[in-house]
C-alpha cells in the first residue's frame, strides 16, 4: 500500500473514530465534565480547520482553534473537513512530500512535509479522543473503543 493509500485509511478511521465519541457523548451528555469532553471534540474540529488553511495558503484569522461547538455541529464540521482531507490526499498523491511553509500560533515559521502534518492530524485527533475516554472513565462511563485495531476489525 502506498503512501497515500494508507493516509486516506487514517482519515477514514479518524471520521470513524470520532463517530464513535459522538455517539457515546451524545448519550451522556451532563456527566461532570462533559462540557469540558465537547470543547476537545470541537478543538479536533478547529485544529483540522487550522491546518487545512495552513497547507492550502489561507488566511487564520477566522479559525478559532478552541471553537464553541456543539455536539452535532463539530462533528459535521469534522465529516466535512474529513472529505477535504481524502480529496487533497488524492490530489497529491505523487507529492505527499512537498514542504509546507506557515508559522505557529506564536509566530514561529516553520516549514514541515505535506505527510507528516496529516499524518500530525490523525496523531492529534486520537490524543484528545483519548482525553475524552479519561473523562468518560472518571465519570464511570464506558468510553468507545477507538483504538485502529477496532476500525480494522470492522472496516
Amino acid at each position: 500500500m502506498q503512501s497515500a493509500d494508507h493516509l486516506l485509511r487514517l482519515f477514514e478511521y479518524d471520521n470513524w473514530a470520532n463517530e464513535q465519541v459522538l455517539l457515546t457523548l451524545q448519550d451522556h451528555l451532563g456527566f461532570e465534565e462533559s462540557e469540558k469532553a465537547v470543547a476537545y471534540f470541537s478543538h479536533i474540529a478547529g485544529s483540522q480547520q487550522m491546518w487545512l488553511n495552513r497547507i492550502k495558503g489561507k488566511s487564520l484569522d477566522d479559525i478559532k482553534i478552541w471553537p464553541d461547538y456543539g455536539l452535532p455541529e463539530a462533528l459535521q464540521n469534522l465529516k466535512t473537513l474529513n472529505q477535504q482531507w481524502k480529496k487533497l490526499i488524492s490530489g497529491r498523491k505523487g507529492n505527499l512530500n512537498k514542504i509546507i511553509s506557515y508559522t505557529n500560533s506564536k509566530g514561529t515559521p516553520y516549514e514541515t512535509s505535506l505527510s507528516d502534518i496529516l499524518y500530525h492530524v490523525v496523531i492529534h485527533g486520537q490524543h484528545h479522543r483519548a482525553q475524552i475516554a479519561k473523562l468518560l472513565r472518571n465519570a464511570k462511563i464506558d468510553p468507545p473503543a477507538t483504538d485502529f485495531i477496532f476500525f480494522t476489525r470492522t472496516n
